[in-house]
C-alpha cells in the first residue's frame, strides 16, 4: 500500500501487514513528523512475517517510468575526433601550400610568421648594399666576380643569412644557383659583413643576381 506524510506529502510504498491491525507510529524519513498510520478497511487477517523498517526510502519522481542511461562516452569522443581530424587537415593544406598562398596574398606571410609556421625573410632585418659585378679573362677563362656587402638593418644582434647568386641566360631561366658566404657569424646592428663570389666561364648573355632568401 502507499502511504503519504501529512506533513511534506512524501509518499511510500509500505507493506501494510508492518502497520499491524490497529496501526503503529512512523516516522518520515524526509521531514521526520511523525503519525500514527492504520491499516487498510479491507486488510486481510493477521499472519506472522517481517516487520519492514517504517523508515522506508520514498518513491523517486517517476519511478512508474524506466530509466534511461545516460549515454555520452563513444560519441562524444567520437565528434572530437573528427573535429580534430579536419582541423588538422586545414591547418596542413595550410603549410603545404603556404608559397602559393603568399603568392597569391602578399599580407598572409606576416600571418605565418606570427603563428610560427615560416621564418621571417631575411630582408626583415638585412640590406644588400653595393653589389657590383666585374669580368675579367683569366688563363682563357672567363671570370664573372660578384662583390657587396649586408647590413643588419635591425635592433637586435642576428644571424649572418645565406646569400644565394644565380645565373639566369637570356630567356631568364635559372642555370646555376649556390651559397655565397659572407664573412662572419653574426651582425650588431647596423654592423656591415662582405662578401666575394666567382663563377668561371658562365653562358653568353647570362646575368649573374645576388639575393636574400629563406632556405638552403
Amino acid at each position: 500500500m502507499i502511504i503519504t506524510c501529512p506533513s511534506c506529502v512524501t509518499r511510500y510504498l509500505v507493506d501494510p501487514a508492518a502497520l499491524g491491525e490497529t496501526g503503529r507510529m512512523v516516522r518520515c524519513a524526509v521531514c521526520s513528523h511523525t503519525w500514527v498510520e492504520t491499516p487498510p478497511d479491507d486488510m486481510p487477517k493477521r499472519v506472522d512475517m517481517a516487520v519492514a523498517s517504517p523508515e522506508t526510502q520514498p518513491i523517486p519522481p517517476g519511478s512508474n517510468l524506466p530509466a534511461l542511461p545516460h549515454q555520452h562516452g563513444a560519441k562524444d569522443w567520437i565528434g572530437w575526433a573528427a573535429l580534430a581530424v579536419v582541423i588538422a587537415a586545414v591547418l596542413g593544406g595550410a603549410v603545404a601550400a603556404r608559397d602559393r598562398i603568399v603568392q597569391a596574398w602578399p599580407l598572409a606571410e606576416r600571418l605565418y610568421v606570427l603563428v610560427g609556421l615560416v621564418e621571417p625573410a631575411p630582408a626583415d632585418f638585412f640590406e644588400l648594399r653595393n653589389v657590383k659585378q666585374s669580368t675579367f679573362v683569366e688563363n682563357e677563362h672567363t671570370v664573372v666576380v660578384v662583390t657587396g656587402e649586408i647590413v643588419n638593418i635591425s635592433a637586435e644582434t642576428r644571424p649572418i643569412p645565406k646569400v644565394f647568386a644565380k645565373i639566369y641566360d637570356e630567356n631568364r631561366r635559372v642555370l646555376k644557383r649556390w651559397i655565397v658566404t659572407p664573412a662572419g657569424s653574426e651582425l650588431a646592428p647596423g654592423a656591415i659583413a662582405a662578401f666575394s663570389d666567382r663563377f668561371v666561364d658562365p653562358p653568353f648573355h647570362a646575368n649573374l643576381i645576388v639575393s636574400l632568401e629563406r632556405g638552403g
